[in-house]
């Protein structure tokens, strides 16, 4: 198996002149390697880890890519963050040394390939409970905590249907006489995701006297 393919996606150029350097290297690492980031090959499947700059930060994000990990290269002194992210963030302070970078991407790489052994793989969708990612070969569904539990939860109970009070008590701990208005809020959302996002309909059914269960057969 070759290596993995870390891709680095910096505008400083001091700091992108480093990981050239690097990406031309092949001592620094026995189980990656450093790559200039290239939308167009990078599209066609998940990142797991990329290294970006403050800079760069905000562009990459409004690519949409999936990505596990971001490592960030704090190059500024004061920053602030204004569009959403759903990765996971290393950050990375200078001054650095290469070394350290890559004994923590070899570590983010080993434990993310170890988090593989957990995916939940159906006829045509997988999900992987580390990103909390449902996706097949075309599309991608990036689901909230909650909305995460929920989906696993009805995935594991399928061939049954599960009232509301025992799905608010898996997911949120709650006791019997708790208002099962918060519930139906997320399972509203997270139909209307799937919806929107993987064209799938009818995947969460509702019985009013029995609940809710997963039409597995869909995925």
């Amino acid at each position: 198996m070759g290596k993995s393919i870390i891709p680095f996606f910096i505008e400083n150029p001091y700091l992108r002149n480093i990981f050239i350097d690097a990406s031309n290297n092949n001592d620094l690492s026995s189980i990656f390697n450093f790559h200039l980031f290239d939308q167009t090959t990078s599209s066609k499947k998940k990142i797991k880890i990329i290294i970006t700059d403050i800079s760069s930060l905000k562009k990459f994000l409004e690519l949409n890519m999936s990505c596990n990990k971001i490592f960030l290269i704090n190059d500024k002194n004061n920053f602030f963050i204004d569009i959403k992210v759903d990765s996971e963030i290393v950050n990375i302070n200078l001054p650095f040394k290469m070394i350290d970078i890559c004994h923590r991407i070899e570590n983010n790489l080993n434990l993310i390939n170890a988090q593989k052994v957990r995916l939940h793989k159906y006829n045509t969708f997988v999900y992987d409970p580390s990103t909390r990612t449902l996706s097949d070969k075309i599309s991608s569904l990036r689901l909230t905590e909650k909305e995460s539990q929920i989906f696993i939860h009805l995935a594991q109970n399928y061939s049954a249907f599960i009232s509301k009070k025992e799905l608010l008590k898996k997911v949120w701990m709650y006791g019997d006489d708790i208002d099962t208005h918060t519930l139906e809020t997320h399972v509203y959302a997270l139909r209307k995701k799937i919806e929107d996002k993987l064209n799938i309909k009818n995947l969460i059914m509702f019985e009013e006297k029995k609940g809710y269960k997963l039409n597995k057969s869909l995925l």
